[in-house]
């Protein structure tokens, strides 16, 4: 009789304190605009994973706007960021809350106008740790060097940990 009580207490613990897949708290993303129909792809059981070089980030007036549409429609969990400015990496952040971001911060002898950086969903990834790499030996990487962090992503009883290097490779010679 009381093993019967324990199973039962147990079995009741469990499903009250499981997380539901999507999470029942899942952050409302908003855009601020919609100037076009982009698909959403979004799905709770896998994980999307996007990278994105800006170039030379913004471009315009209205491309911290058009990105932070994009971002809202489509939902990926992870995106990864080539070419920041810290000021507009910044603004995008304070305009997407339901997202966590992470960037460079290059200083002279490096590359400084061309951030990386690593937005992620909070509802589902969380972030552990992050660092630059080889930022002693930064000129294979043009004065770039990859920015890596540790996330774990999570959906109802699901979890997996990973690592992510953001890496803006050289281009044309050398």
């Amino acid at each position: 009789m009381i093993r019967f009580y324990f199973i039962l207490y147990f079995l009741f613990v469990e499903i009250s304190f499981s997380q539901s897949c999507p999470p029942s708290d899942t952050l409302l993303v908003n855009s601020i605009q919609n100037s076009w129909n982009i698909p959403n792809y979004s799905n709770w059981s896998e994980l999307e994973v996007m990278t994105w070089n800006l170039k030379e980030f913004p471009q315009t007036s209205s491309t911290i706007n058009d990105v932070q549409e994009i971002i809202t429609d489509m939902l990926p969990d992870i995106i990864n960021f080539q070419e920041l400015s810290n000021t507009a990496f910044n603004e995008l952040e304070d305009m997407i809350p339901s997202y966590g971001f992470i960037k460079t911060t290059y200083t002279q002898g490096f590359n400084s106008n061309f951030q990386l950086g690593i937005a992620y969903r909070k509802d589902c990834i969380e972030l552990l740790n992050y660092s630059i790499l080889f930022s002693d030996n930064a000129y294979p990487f043009a004065n770039r060097p990859p920015l890596k962090a540790d996330f774990i992503w999570s959906c109802g009883e699901i979890s997996k940990s990973f690592q992510m290097i953001n890496i803006h490779f050289k281009c044309c010679d050398d």
